[in-house]
């Protein structure tokens, strides 16, 4: 089931093509993707989410939203949580998957190098960008990895970066069980 949910990312974006085409407006079809995918991920792993201060989400966008990133299930939580408006960083190494990488750059993560710094913040300018000129809000996991062990690792400086930037707020999503519902979905 958790295959068959990330997965879900394929059909879930060849969903939102023709609402681009027919439309002109890829911000809406990646909106509808999204929601899709969040739907669709959430079923296929039996998620069902209780959610307190979920005004929070919504109340101060744009954002940079932070989740600290311990399993695949994590992704498909923060989608289902924040559904629309949004787009992500990822590593490199994602964009070299040959259909996942693609789906994910459509989506709106960028990717970045994490062992050079230099190009990981110019890499970054698109997502300034639609934070300014969109409303987008960025989400991220601060410590630059997933992590297995629930003790928290050091954040990276980026989500600061990208904060400063653009004076928004950075709102912590914080996710308690992701890695076992990673585990029995």
């Amino acid at each position: 089931r958790s295959v068959a949910a990330t997965w879900s990312l394929v059909p879930s974006f060849a969903a939102g093509l023709p609402m681009w085409a027919l439309t002109g407006s890829r911000r809406d079809a990646q909106n509808f993707s999204f929601s899709v995918f969040a739907d669709s991920a959430s079923a296929l792993i039996g998620l069902q989410l209780d959610v307190k201060g979920e005004e929070h989400l919504w109340s101060h966008r744009p954002a940079v939203f932070v989740f600290t990133h311990q399993s695949k299930a994590d992704i498909i939580i923060t989608a289902r949580l924040l559904r629309r408006d949004i787009a992500g960083i990822g590593k490199q190494e994602i964009k070299k998957l040959p259909v996942l990488g693609k789906v994910l750059e459509f989506g709106g993560i960028v990717y970045i190098d994490r062992s050079n710094s230099a190009s990981a913040i110019y890499a970054m300018t698109p997502l300034v960008d639609a934070m300014r000129n969109e409303g987008n809000s960025v989400v991220l996991a601060p410590e630059g990895t997933r992590t297995i062990s629930p003790k928290l690792q050091a954040y990276k400086k980026v989500a600061l970066q990208l904060a400063m930037q653009t004076g928004v707020s950075i709102i912590r999503i914080v996710l308690r069980n992701a890695g076992y519902v990673a585990l029995t979905g």
